[in-house]
């Protein structure tokens, strides 16, 4: 059986996790990536969790590997394995907040009474980023079939070329994105000032309030482990 939390749960989940991530240690961090491994696996989301791990794991044998690193290079990569096992945890939070409907999630924070114009741009920003994700994946897929992806090697000596073939298309679906999401934004009546019903049923429930525990115990061991 699948969770399903309210999606003030999984943003305070997103939120406690990014502080989470920059006081734990780098031998406690692990223990944050394996509780949103977990909080992932509740929600039915095993590919996201699997991908995580592997990924947390991934890096973490690269830390020890360039642990001597001095500089250049090599301690250049071992910094960006570093903040990628800072930030793992956050993305893993953020993916399963991604999933949530934009009209649910404004239903949601509309009940804590946050300012319209904050509500309408995080609705927004939640929405947009995983749509944009989709339309690189199929910029992508046009590229591959003229033999000029980002993801091929020997484009990478040619990077105005492939600036112009993918980042430009991306930059002006974008635009035209935005445009939509307007012009939906305006039909559904966002600029009407009376209260606005939703068909999403949204409660804090009982399964709330257990991954909220479950996390601020898991976390208060974490962090008492070890001193």
């Amino acid at each position: 059986m699948r969770a399903t939390f309210d999606p003030r749960t999984q943003l305070l989940v997103v939120l406690i996790t990014s502080v989470a991530v920059f006081l734990a240690d780098m031998n406690k961090l692990w223990l944050v990536i394996a509780f949103m491994a977990v909080y992932l696996l509740a929600q039915g989301m095993y590919t996201h969790a699997v991908r995580g791990l592997v990924i947390a794991a991934l890096l973490m044998i690269l830390q020890e590997l360039l642990a001597g690193a001095g500089s250049g290079v090599l301690a250049s990569l071992r910094f960006m394995t570093y903040l990628g096992l800072r930030f793992l945890p956050v993305i893993m939070g953020a993916g399963s907040l991604g999933k949530v409907p934009s009209g649910k999630l404004l239903a949601a924070l509309t009940l804590l009474r946050l300012p319209r114009g904050l509500l309408i741009s995080l609705a927004v920003s939640f929405r947009f980023m995983p749509v944009m994700r989709l339309e690189y994946e199929a910029i992508q897929v046009s590229a591959k079939l003229r033999g000029v992806s980002i993801t091929s090697p020997k484009n990478w000596l040619r990077p105005m070329r492939t600036y112009e073939y993918t980042i430009m298309p991306l930059l002006m679906r974008s635009l035209k994105l935005s445009d939509e999401l307007a012009a939906s934004a305006t039909v559904k009546g966002i600029d009407c000032p009376g209260n606005k019903t939703s068909i999403h049923n949204v409660s804090f429930g009982l399964q709330d309030i257990i991954v909220l525990a479950a996390y601020t115990g898991w976390l208060v061991a974490v962090f008492r482990c070890g001193g």
